[in-house]
């Protein structure tokens, strides 16, 4: 048992260290949309040079346009800039912009 343990640790790191890393603001393509349940959007993955990031929905926070704006960003292949926040290792769209 303290065998499986030991490997669990070493390898442990190598799987965190393969997850890139949200850089604070990126450009990109909105290649996704999760919705919940109900059809809110949840969140949302952007295509940034090359890396794709999962990026959430602050449920809390008036973006400043309807968020099903982002469905035809993603359908007709336009950019957006979003301002990323880091919270408890979920990144977290805090503004998102027309590119």
């Amino acid at each position: 048992m303290r065998w499986v343990a030991l490997v669990a640790m070493l390898l442990w790191p190598s799987a965190c260290a393969s997850e890139p890393e949200v850089p604070p603001s990126l450009t990109g393509l909105i290649t996704s949309i999760d919705r919940s349940d109900r059809g809110e959007i949840t969140g949302f993955t952007v295509e940034a040079e090359g890396e794709r990031h999962d990026l959430r929905i602050d449920p809390g926070r008036d973006y400043g346009f309807n968020l099903e704006h982002l469905e035809e960003h993603r359908v007709q292949s336009l950019p957006v800039r979003v301002t990323v926040q880091d919270r408890d290792g979920e990144a977290y769209a805090v503004e998102i912009l027309d590119a």
